[in-house]
């Protein structure tokens, strides 16, 4: 039987498979929705080796070694084989190592995963899911131990699952879940040593590879992604000299206004023999200006009324009101004039308000945003109809299972319970404890709310038919132990919300006080068409009655605070 370890835990090989040879290593993950795929890399690092570049020997610590899964040679793979697409489900990596044949100044063996240009991309773990490790014995191919891995800030982009390493009994397997926030980098440590890449020839006695190769990337690449240049815009080329684009009618001379003009004529001098425009009048005549060039800047005196539509006048345009489509040099007024129109454009076309929240609003970024898990920096979001769908979403709350001194499976104290209120004033508890599996009850002609059967492996589970989530309020979900305490550090819960559209969340719980007997994890509020999920991560040491009355629920509790007096 397969052995599932928690962070930390680890199991001796030929303990569980007597006289195992060869293991086989499976690294898996999901890539989590995204405006970008996250490109995930398996790895594998030796330690205390002398397999790469680094200095046997030393003394001291020494430098990692490191290559990528892909890298490690496959026999069976034809060389420059094109990379296979990655299969939604299954082993992303699959690497064999022969025990007998790791160099003995290889102690141990470790197998993790790395995002590849994490920082350009702004990529994290949060986007990773359902990671996990698993040993198998390459001779039947009976799995030995797995070992299920999140993120534990969120903040990772390179994470190891787990390792073999010798010990005085044998080899052994242990789980590690160690996370790093600056990739492959950070295996060097805050020391500063340098990362020793392992040529993959030089592992091939001992490891080889049974999955294909998906890309052809290097550790190298990982340390020092290539840089692409942000997209710019062309360069505008403009003209050394007049002609500029101008209407036809108006004179090469005046095409520029930064070309000096020349003096005005004095009155009744012959009119200028440019093209005459074939619409409007010309400007009556008026007093002459005194004699002498024009003003640089600034707009001439008038020289009568104001001409009808046809060509502007010679007097140069202000920079403030330049054309737009004007090819002159930068001018800071017009800058400011452009930014002023786009931005009137701007709120001429911003639709208008709902729902009573601006886009500038917290709850229109929660809307907008994608949140993979809920945290003390991001404790809450919101879920809108488009992310969760319309049909069904679970809220499943998952731990590690607990085991004797012996290794055999025995009972956790750890339940899923939910506290409800509906639009129309009725509210409820729903829970194992008192045969209350469903909300608003049994008689209710449609359930929003149902509780599923508890499984030591696969958690508990709360089904909820978003057809009629509409008819509810809120509802608060918590953890809790019968009669007494859970022994939480050893549980390590963890809530996830999933919806069919594979939107997920994952809700971890903080550190217990000593004797809490209940947590309320999470609170689901229902606002319009929006679903707004919260982290709570409230310890209690009280019971049922007491979250209740924490938060706001005025019901009838039998003598213990346990259940309700009266169970519809």
């Amino acid at each position: 039987m397969t052995v599932v370890l928690p962070r930390g835990g680890n199991v001796l090989l030929a303990g569980e498979a007597p006289g195992i040879e060869r293991v086989d290593i499976g690294l898996g993950w999901s890539d989590g929705p995204g405006p970008a795929a996250v490109e995930v890399d398996g790895f594998v690092v030796l330690g205390s080796g002398v397999l790469g570049s680094g200095a046997p020997g030393s003394g001291g610590a020494t430098s990692p070694q490191v290559l990528l899964a892909h890298q490690v040679p496959n026999p069976t793979e034809r060389a420059g084989a094109s990379p296979p697409p990655r299969l939604p489900v299954g082993d992303a990596e699959k690497l064999v190592v022969t025990l007998a044949a790791v160099p003995a100044e290889v102690s141990q063996v470790q197998f993790g995963a790395a995002i590849y240009d994490a920082a350009g991309r702004g990529q994290t773990f949060r986007s990773v899911r359902h990671a996990y490790v698993r040993v198998r014995n390459h001779a039947d191919n009976v799995e030995i131990a797995r070992y299920s891995l999140d993120s534990e800030t969120g903040l990772e982009t390179a994470m190891i699952f787990g390792e073999i390493y010798r010990h005085p009994r044998g080899w052994k397997f242990r789980a590690i879940g160690q996370g790093y926030v600056d990739g492959l980098a950070g295996l060097a440590g805050p020391d500063g040593r340098d990362i020793a890449t392992v040529h993959p020839g030089r592992v091939a006695a001992f490891l080889t590879r049974a999955s294909p190769a998906r890309t052809r990337r290097n550790v190298a690449a990982h340390l020092h992604p290539p840089r692409t240049e942000p997209h710019r815009s062309p360069p505008v080329i403009r003209p050394s000299s007049p002609p500029r684009p101008q209407p036809p009618h108006v004179p090469p001379a005046e095409r520029d206004p930064a070309v000096t003009r020349p003096p005005a004529p004095p009155a009744g001098s012959a009119p200028s023999t440019g093209p005459v425009p074939s619409t409007g009048s010309a400007p009556p005549a008026g007093p002459a200006p005194p004699a002498g060039p024009a003003p640089p800047a600034g707009p001439a005196p008038p020289a009568g009324p104001a001409p009808p539509a046809g060509p502007a006048p010679l007097t140069p345009v202000p920079a403030a009101t330049r054309s737009l489509l004007d090819l002159g040099g930068p001018d800071e007024a017009v800058l400011v004039t452009v930014a002023r129109a786009t931005a009137t454009r701007a709120l001429a076309r911003r639709p208008p308000i709902r729902d009573g929240y601006g886009e500038h609003s917290s709850r229109h970024k929660q809307r907008m945003e994608h949140v993979a898990a809920l945290d003390d920096d991001h404790p809450a979001t919101t879920w809108t109809e488009e992310k969760r769908g319309s049909t069904a979403m679970t809220v499943t709350l998952r731990w590690t299972p607990l085991k004797t001194r012996t290794g055999l499976p025995r009972p956790s104290n750890i339940h899923l319970g939910c506290l409800w209120q509906a639009n129309d004033g009725a509210a409820g508890l729903m829970q194992d404890l008192g045969d209350t599996v469903s909300a608003p009850g049994p008689a209710a002609p449609r359930q929003v709310l149902r509780l599923g059967r508890r499984d030591e492996l696969e958690g508990q589970t709360i089904f909820v038919d978003l057809g009629a989530l509409q008819t509810f309020r809120r509802f608060f979900v918590f953890a809790y132990g019968l009669h007494a305490a859970p022994e939480w550090p050893l549980l390590r819960p963890a809530l996830t919300v999933d919806a069919r559209t594979g939107e997920q969340l994952t809700i971890r719980l903080g550190d217990a006080p000593a004797g809490a007997r209940i947590c309320v994890v999470a609170s689901f509020h229902i606002v319009r068409d929006d679903v707004i999920i919260r982290r709570e991560n409230d310890f209690l040491r009280g019971a049922q009655a007491d979250a209740g009355a924490r938060y706001g629920w005025s019901l009838d509790w039998s003598p213990g605070g346990e259940t309700l007096r009266d169970v519809p």
